[in-house]
């Protein structure tokens, strides 16, 4: 099940706007795709709908901290390049990726989220 699924959205919005997410944000190693869609989650299931809600933006801050600090005991880091030790803008570097097993431990690593995601939303009232 996807979190679009999960949070009850039913366009095709939400695909389009993390197809970016992948490779640490456009495959330069920055934050992890599968912790900035986590977080983008999280908005979705208790975000303000008010700009000027301040109560809320500051409760849906603590409880991206957090996930964070969830998402960092479990793996180590957020970042993609500590994760997987390789720059995938990099032709050399993604070609490696891709022959030793790369897609297969960033799957792990999205698998793993969604369920400490899905288990974190859960507990939120």
């Amino acid at each position: 099940m996807s979190f679009k699924d999960y949070l009850g959205f039913e366009d095709s919005l939400l695909p389009r706007l993390a197809s970016g997410f992948g490779g640490g944000v456009g495959r330069k190693g920055s934050l992890c795709g599968a912790f900035t869609a986590a977080i983008m989650a999280i908005g979705m299931k208790m975000g303000r709908t008010d700009p000027k809600d301040r109560k809320t933006l500051l409760m849906v801050y603590e409880k991206c901290q957090q996930f964070w600090e969830k998402f960092e005991k479990e793996f180590g880091s957020r970042n993609c390049y500590d994760l997987i030790g390789l720059h995938l803008d990099d032709p050399e570097e993604n070609k490696k990726w891709a022959e030793t097993g790369g897609r297969e431990k960033c799957t792990a690593i999205v698998e793993k989220t969604a369920g400490m995601l899905c288990e974190f939303l859960g507990e939120i009232k």
